[in-house]
């Protein structure tokens, strides 16, 4: 990717204070320019992890990354499920994707209702390690960033997202 882009981010003054933190994993939510609502999702438990992220962001994307917050990473075990059943309904949905370990993209999908919960997690044994939790916002809390990326000429430019 544009070393414009990731420039942008590892110099972003709140990105950098809050790497400098204890942190578990990052869960990263790409909102695409241009794209008709696409996202691409990431996970980053390591900073290596987190460095490939940051070389695959697109130009005039809105990136939020959410350090141990607002999205869980969970073992996925009859806990974490049973949290994922009290968190949902058919008002509330959840995101809920599985990383592969070493892979940085993440499958998600938008789960709405127990039923609907029910039959993905049937496609998934428990054991892994499992993404979930309500559709997180930009602003989130004080551990999460979102930065708004120049596109690839350098230029910062409004986008919907």
């Amino acid at each position: 990717m544009s070393s414009i882009i990731a420039n942008q981010v590892r110099h972003d003054k709140a990105f950098a204070e809050r790497l400098t933190s204890r942190w578990q994993y990052v869960v990263v939510l790409e909102r695409l320019a241009r794209a008709a609502g696409a996202t691409r999702w990431y996970c980053a438990q390591s900073e290596p992890e987190l460095s490939r992220v940051i070389d695959e962001l697109r130009g005039g994307s809105c990136v939020s990354f959410y350090f141990d917050d607002q999205l869980r990473v969970d073992l996925d075990d009859e806990a974490a499920r049973q949290q994922m059943f009290e968190a949902v309904s058919p008002a509330r949905e959840i995101v809920l994707g599985y990383p592969t370990e070493g892979q940085i993209h993440v499958d998600t999908e938008l789960v709405t209702g127990p039923s609907e919960l029910s039959e993905v997690l049937m496609h998934h044994p428990e054991g892994g390690v499992v993404l979930w939790g309500p559709w997180p916002s930009r602003t989130g809390s004080s551990s999460t960033v979102s930065i708004d990326l120049v596109d690839e000429d350098g230029v910062l430019r409004m986008h919907p997202h």
